[in-house]
């Protein structure tokens, strides 16, 4: 599994805006930095000096990149291939050809066409044309570089083309062969398989082009994707219709290494070999993201649907299409997530603890679920009848906390990433009608964190922030909420990337909830017993670094003990992490 790891390794989405409708094949060109994406309206240009327009390419089907050449490839429903020229975006040279699948060898300059049946194969500086006849419906070609050997999927079937023709092929059956990827560093292919044959990956050597071993799985696999500058492999692994997930495999000794749940089957797999990480979107759920050099893992929001995605290696960016939509997310790994209630700036979730006298106290955490000596960041705090973290609620990217004092007034304590505190300012008047307000993340996923709260009435409510110290609208969610001894934000409990919360209720029972916006109800289920024994609970963010949120509970004994997230649906065993915290009235 996972090791510990700094979250702030985690991705941050840096725009999402409209390419479109019904974005699909995307592919990158790094050297001149552009992206082209097929839209109902055309091929979509973003970044380069032509970038937000479409080119005038219709009945589009799918886009390759010749980066040594310039080139950009569509294959449309019309039996044609455009191609246009990427430095002058002229009127386009149509190849009449049927086909969708497409592919480019940037070292002979050929193209690759898959229709039914037929494998095309067009010169890149003359357009002419060959074609060899293949069994079944192409679905993938994948291109081996180093060798110019060309592998075909069509059914369950895998042709070998060399020097322009099929030299050989492999054969497992009707549907047997599930995706193919390559690793031209050590010249082997490796393809899944269905379960219906032996789910598993099997590994074809790329000189004889034969079968030389197989790595067995005892759930189904999916889709397959090679970092070869590492030399790992990772596969989407079935393990039932709730629970799925991608393992890193060690082709060398063919162990898993490290496995990663993921919210829900992938739509796409693929790395960024530069920074070793691992990209895969999922419909309604966003994008997981597996950081390959220590294993942790994070999920943003990209789009509803997030379909197909693609990798700019020199930036380190990906872009991630919204299949059933209009948009397109970019995803910067040069730019890192925040840290929640990372309070003295050093990339790792801290904890703040009130004692009796009112004073305030920042637990700097070391990043293992551990502390650093302890220092007092305030005094007086016990006129405060109610403080909440939020993280960074003013937009300034330094977490803060939001309180309320005796008369009602909520102020807001920016904070000034070194362990202290910026100027105070109210941002709230007759919050003393609340019994109990949480930060809860950004639940509305609009960027900014935002506050759930409840009333003397029992109705939850959504407070949301807008980014800049204040408030928009507050959102109805549900009632009933009065039989509730307690509720904490858990960030992403499930690994959907959206915010989830957790609730005690008067028999000790501890509810997981994924709060949805008008919804008539919310979506809950137990994830533990007996916290009745718990007199404090919070949610520092990931105390443990381990890439998942955990929860801080205190005992009647003064104990302080640690949760582990591991985004599942239960808590495993807890870990004692203080003593003595019964001194403490607060701690968040």
């Amino acid at each position: 599994m996972a090791s510990p790891v700094s979250p702030s390794d985690a991705d941050t989405v840096t725009d999402d805006f409209r390419v479109g409708y019904f974005p699909n094949s995307i592919a990158v060109n790094p050297v001149t930095n552009t992206v082209y994406v097929t839209t109902e309206f055309g091929v979509y240009v973003h970044g380069g000096p032509a970038g937000g327009r479409h080119l005038p390419v219709w009945g589009y089907s799918n886009v390759a990149v010749n980066t040594a050449t310039n080139k950009i490839y569509v294959s449309t429903h019309d039996r044609y291939v455009a191609v246009v020229d990427g430095a002058t975006y002229g009127e386009p040279d149509r190849i009449p050809v049927d086909g969708s699948i497409l592919a480019v060898n940037e070292k002979n300059n050929k193209i690759y066409l898959g229709s039914t049946n037929a494998l095309t194969i067009i010169d890149g500086a003359t357009h002419a044309t060959t074609s060899l006849p293949i069994a079944g419906r192409v679905e993938d070609i994948v291109v081996n570089p180093t060798t110019n050997k060309v592998y075909v999927l069509s059914g369950g079937t895998i042709s070998v083309i060399d020097t322009d023709t099929v030299s050989s092929s492999i054969n497992i059956g009707a549907g047997g062969i599930l995706a193919v990827a390559i690793n031209p560093v050590t010249n082997k292919i490796y393809f899944t398989t269905s379960s219906m044959y032996g789910a598993g990956i099997q590994v074809i050597d790329g000189r004889t082009d034969t079968i030389t071993s197989s790595i067995p799985s005892g759930y189904p696999v999916g889709k397959l994707a090679i970092n070869a500058t590492a030399n790992m492999i990772y596969v989407e692994l079935e393990r039932s219709s709730t629970d799925r997930y991608i393992q890193a495999i060690d082709p060398g000794n063919q162990m898993v290494v490290a496995e990663f749940r993921t919210p829900g089957k992938i739509t796409d797999l693929v790395i960024n070999e530069g920074n070793n990480k691992v990209y895969a979107p999922t419909p309604r759920s966003g994008t997981t993201i597996i950081n390959g050099s220590n294993n942790s893992t994070s999920v943003v929001k990209t789009g509803g649907d997030s379909g197909d995605a693609a990798v700019n290696p020199v930036t380190n960016r990906v872009y991630v299409v919204d299949a059933t939509g209009w948009n397109m997310s970019i995803i910067d790994g040069s730019v890192s997530s925040p840290v929640k209630n990372d309070f003295n700036g050093d990339g790792k979730s801290d904890v703040l603890a009130r004692d009796i006298a009112g004073a305030l106290w920042l637990y700097p955490g070391n990043g293992t679920g551990g502390w650093l000596p302890r220092r007092q960041v305030g005094q007086g705090w016990n006129v405060m009848t109610t403080m909440v973290s939020t993280g960074d609620f003013n937009g300034d990217g330094k977490s803060d906390i939001l309180a309320r004092d005796g008369g009602g007034a909520l102020w807001l304590y920016p904070g000034n990433g070194a362990g202290g505190w910026l100027a105070r300012s109210q941002v709230g008047q007759g919050w003393n009608v609340i019994t109990a307000m949480v930060g809860v993340g950004d639940l509305n996923r609009d960027g900014p964190p935002d506050i759930a709260a409840r009333d003397s009435s029992g109705t939850l409510w959504l407070y949301r922030a807008d980014g800049r110290g204040g408030w928009l609208p507050r959102h109805w969610y549900t009632a009933g909420w009065n039989g509730l001894s307690e509720m904490i934000g858990v960030g992403d409990y499930n690994g959907d990337g959206a915010p989830d919360m957790a609730a005690r209720d008067g028999s000790g029972a501890l509810w997981w909830l994924f709060p949805q916006a008008s919804a008539p109800i919310l979506p809950k289920q137990i994830i533990g017993q007996g916290w009745n024994v718990m007199n404090s609970l919070t949610w520092p963010g990931d105390f443990n670094s381990d890439g998942w949120p955990d929860i801080l509970a205190r005992n009647s004994a003064g104990e302080l003990w640690m949760y582990s997230g591991h985004g599942g649906f239960s808590w495993p065993t807890a870990t004692k992490v203080g003593t003595g915290w019964n001194g403490m009235t607060a701690i968040l």
